[in-house]
This record gives C-alpha cells, sequence and structure tokens, in this order.
C-alpha cells in the first residue's frame, strides 16, 4: 500500500492548558514556521487554521479505509493518487487484511499562508489483523494533504509500533538478550544494516565460484576461525591464499546454497555485527570424494566492516533409503 512509513521514537506535541486569565488567544491568526529550505517559495511563511470540512473528509477516507472500501476511497482521491495505488490497495484489501480499524483520536487543519493546500494532522490508534493471523497495533500520527478542489491528494505517516504481543505479532524492531560478564549483559538485540547481508552474498558467490580473491576481499588482514570439528586457529590473508589456491585446485565442485542470512548487533554499542548464515553445502572432489553438510556460521564484522572471527557448526545429510 502507498503509505509512506517512517519510524520514530517520539512525536513532541505542545499543549497549551493554562486558564484565560494568563493566556489570550484574541486577536492570534497564525502561528509557527514552514520551513522546508531557502529555494520555497513558501519558506518562513506561518500556518493558520483551515476549513473544518477538511476534518469531514479525513474522516470519511478513514471510514472507507477501515471498511476495506476502495471504491469509496477513490472518489475522495486525485485522479493520480488513484492511478498510482489502485494495485496496491486494491491487493491489501482483498488479499492481505481481514479486518482494519483506525480510531482517529484528534485532528487539527492547517494551511501554510500562501498555499491552497489544506493539511489535516491526525492523531489514531489502528489495530490490523491479517490474513495469515498476524496481528498489528499502531499508534500514528499522520498528514492528510487536500487540495483546493476538496480532493485528498495522498498522506505521510510516521507510527510506533505496540509492543504488547496482545495486540502485536508481527514483530519489534528489537528483541531477545545477550548474556555476557561485561557491561553488555541483558541487552537486546537489533538488526545491523551496514550492508553485510549484501557482502555475504558475495563471499557465497566467490566462494562457489573458485574466486580466491573475491572471496578473501572482505576478510581483515587476520582473523579467528574455528572450524565445525572444534579446531580454532588464527589465519591471515597470505596463509589463506595458499591453502584456498590449493583446496580449489582439488575441488571439482562447490555449492555453498544459503537458507538465510541475519545480520545482527547488540543495541546501543558500536556498529560491529554478528551474521548468521544457515545454509547447505557440498563438495566434490577431483577424486571423487564427496562432503555434504548442513551448516550453521557465525561471522563477525568488525567497526570496518571486515570479518575478523567465524565459527562454524555442521551437521550430516543422511540420504533417504
Amino acid at each position: 500500500m502507498n503509505k509512506i512509513l517512517f519510524t520514530f521514537t517520539t512525536i513532541s506535541i505542545l499543549f497549551f492548558t493554562a486558564c484565560e486569565s494568563t493566556v489570550n488567544y484574541e486577536g492570534v491568526d497564525a502561528a509557527g514556521k514552514f520551513f522546508p529550505g531557502e529555494e520555497n517559495e513558501l519558506n518562513g511563511n506561518a500556518y493558520v487554521l483551515a476549513d473544518d470540512s477538511a476534518m469531514d473528509i479525513v474522516q470519511k477516507s478513514t471510514d472507507a479505509y477501515n471498511a476495506r472500501d476502495w471504491d469509496a476511497m477513490k472518489a475522495l482521491y486525485t485522479d493520480d493518487f488513484v492511478e498510482n495505488s489502485s494495485e496496491g490497495m486494491t491487493e491489501y484489501f482483498d488479499n492481505e487484511v481481514e479486518t482494519l480499524n483506525m480510531d482517529i483520536t484528534a485532528m487539527l487543519p492547517v494551511k501554510i499562508k500562501g498555499s491552497d493546500i489544506t493539511r489535516v494532522l491526525t492523531w489514531a490508534v489502528e489495530d490490523r489483523l491479517f490474513q495469515n493471523g498476524q496481528k498489528e497495533r499502531h499508534n500514528l500520527f499522520e498528514i492528510y494533504y487536500i487540495n483546493e478542489e476538496g480532493k485528498l491528494g495522498g498522506w505521510n505517516q510516521w507510527y510506533r509500533a505496540n509492543p504488547n504481543p496482545e495486540f502485536t505479532s508481527h514483530g519489534l524492531p528489537q528483541g531477545g538478550k545477550i548474556y555476557t560478564s561485561n557491561e553488555y549483559d541483558g541487552r537486546p538485540l537489533v538488526f545491523s544494516n551496514r550492508g553485510e547481508v549484501e557482502i555475504m552474498e558475495e563471499v557465497v558467490e566467490a566462494y562457489n565460484n573458485k574466486d580466491v580473491d573475491g572471496f578473501l576481499k572482505h576478510f581483515a588482514d587476520e582473523w579467528v576461525a574455528t572450524d565445525h570439528e572444534g579446531n580454532t586457529e588464527t589465519r591471515t590473508q597470505a596463509d589463506a591464499r595458499v591453502r584456498m589456491q590449493q583446496w580449489f585446485d582439488q575441488s571439482e565442485t562447490i555449492e555453498w546454497k544459503p537458507w538465510s542470512i541475519y545480520a545482527l548487533k547488540i543495541k546501543d554499542t558500536d556498529p560491529g555485527s554478528g551474521i548468521t548464515v544457515r545454509s547447505t553445502e557440498k563438495r566434490v572432489g577431483k577424486d571423487g570424494s564427496v562432503w555434504e553438510k548442513r551448516l550453521v556460521e557465525w561471522f563477525y564484522f568488525d567497526v570496518d566492516g571486515k570479518i575478523t572471527r567465524f565459527s562454524q557448526f555442521a551437521q550430516d545429510i543422511k540420504t533417504e533409503e
């Protein structure tokens, strides 16, 4: 669906709750400031309240959304939005969600001085139940855009997921726990996003192609490796290059096939991350020998994005009779 989602930690809202004896709103017809940049002709302009009828349009859109009624929504939106969104919204309503319930708790229609666009700021809580059983609850802040013809042109959405498992089962941005003897003990894990998955895909491709240079370029000058038999040794680029080339020369084929790759790190630490690769590997030697295992392998990426540690766990693959 064509919602623009931006995860946020906090939305700060300024509430004025003083009594009339200390705050006087008479004569205040504009407030705030819009500053997208000096290249924008509206830069520096203040906000003014817009007509309440804009809220009715947003509420009608919300009611149609809750009913999963795309035909009713289309009547409220511009032709461009409908054209760009029809396929995604139809798929979402018909084949993904079971029920939707967005409950708007507050709305504020405003305009920027000099603009014909009305912006409706909304605060809401939305519950989503998907056809696969997944459920989500989000606290939402949204800005809807309404043109001078009274048509919605789209919206921006910021959300915060409710962590209560009673309402949310689609996953959270952090979880698990690390057990250590240092200051990180008890901290949750978060996904890392430094391109580790893409790097591991390159490592796998180079390995299968028996490309020594392509494989080793992602390793540090020196790293510690532990194989599936528990043997641990320190390897360098120089000795690994010689050993790998000899090994590749003795191999007829190598097939390393990942099932999954995921990168995790301890929350609120340096960028160092651990990458877990679940896979199968089959090596056929030129002498006819076959080595085939199910593998779980762990690669540690240092702060510079280089692999400095590697551990391997293996399981035999038994042929069914």
